[in-house]
């Protein structure tokens, strides 16, 4: 991780059935997901822990890059969180209704 930096979704309510079944339905929508995004995420149910997350992993550069390609990476993670969070918003909207 020292060489990666990401954005994700981690879905954690407290109670793992409802973590699951909200992965499984953001899930079902993989397709137009990745296509808001742009790109492909990695979803990852986490089948041994209470939580699960959708992520993506901007770059090879992280906490070991230089100093002076942190506003490069902090653009690319703002750029990224900000398509993640359009893609999933109407999605999870959908499950307060």
């Amino acid at each position: 991780w020292l060489d990666k930096a990401g954005v994700e979704l981690y879905i954690d309510t407290g109670d793992g059935e409802e973590n699951k079944n909200i992965f499984d339905m953001l899930h079902s929508k993989k397709d137009q997901i990745e296509a808001d995004f742009g790109d492909e995420l990695d979803w990852d149910r986490m089948e041994d822990k209470r939580a699960s997350r959708i992520r993506k992993l901007t770059g090879s550069f992280g906490l070991k890059a230089e100093e002076d390609e942190w506003p490069e990476i902090q653009d690319a993670m703002i750029d990224a969180m900000d398509r993640l969070s359009k893609a999933v918003k109407p999605h999870i909207q959908a499950l307060r209704e």
